[in-house]
């Protein structure tokens, strides 16, 4: 698994289909599809409640990432 933080460019509003979701303590991961889901996800994150991944699709591979800089996330998902 990748750091969304350490890859410096982590496409948080690509139209590439980036698909995101919220894994908890008790291994159940959610996908979220909507904003909605992904801002109440984020303030999980950031309670230290939850986790959240995301993978993004390649021409050749699919990597998945932690979504380490939630601040960011947040930023990209909501204030632009």
């Amino acid at each position: 698994m990748r750091s969304s933080k350490e890859a410096g460019c982590f496409p948080y509003r690509s139209k590439q289909y980036i698909c995101f979701m919220e894994l908890t303590p008790n291994g159940e991961l959610t996908q979220l599809f909507t904003r909605q889901q992904r801002l109440d996800a984020c303030m999980n994150a950031k309670a230290g409640k939850s986790k959240i991944v995301a993978v993004w699709p390649g021409q050749y591979r699919s990597d998945l990432f932690i979504i380490d800089d939630l601040d960011t996330f947040y930023t990209e998902q909501y204030v632009r």
